[in-house]
């Protein structure tokens, strides 16, 4: 019985350790591209984009972004119907107002830019918020009920220049293995 038990919080532990969600920022809405397309000199505004990405359900997200972006902000917008509380660049709680899945915006914020070179270390780097419920890790809360679990997100960077990133914008949620592997794991 004691092995059961172990076993099973083993399995409990390395389940929430592959949590593939992952919370971006993105020059599109739709969280293709995490780097701004133009830079618009003022009084145009230059959104980025928070995204909530392969999203396999969640109500809720904590997170902050550390700007070294070089660009002005001026609002943080969510949708409709969700909640938030805090500011992004100090430590944000948004609700989503309900069981959300799939890849969805969570927050715009937009930014001015005022002419000045920009280069590779300009960035918006999303990171655990200082009170995440899940010390050093950006925190969602799932859609399990009735009160949902508490989870963790990869967390992603947007930078001013597209060639400051090589490679894709989001982590790999899955590893790539044989056929032949998967089947030497039942022998």
């Amino acid at each position: 019985m004691k092995k059961v038990l172990m076993m099973a919080l083993a399995l409990t532990m390395c389940a929430g350790a592959a949590s593939a969600d992952h919370i971006g920022i993105y020059g599109d809405p739709a969280g293709n591209q995490c780097w701004l397309s133009t830079l618009s000199g003022p009084p145009a505004s230059n959104n980025f984009y928070v995204v909530h990405k392969l999203n396999a359900g969640s109500t809720a997200s904590q997170w902050k972004v550390n700007d070294t972006s070089g660009l002005f902000p001026t609002t943080q917008i969510a949708p409709a119907g969700y909640l938030t509380i805090g500011t992004w660049n100090t430590d944000m709680s948004i609700a989503y107002g309900g069981c959300v899945i799939g890849d969805h915006v969570i927050l715009t914020l937009s930014f001015l830019w005022f002419g000045a070179p920009a280069n590779c270390n300009q960035t918006l780097a999303l990171v655990p918020a200082p009170t995440s419920p899940i010390p050093g890790e950006v925190a969602l809360v799932d859609c399990a009920q009735p009160s949902g679990n508490l989870e963790t997100a990869t967390a992603g960077t947007g930078y001013n220049l597209p060639g400051c990133v090589t490679g894709s914008c989001d982590p790999n949620a899955t590893a790539s293995t044989t056929w032949g592997q998967i089947k030497s794991l039942y022998r």
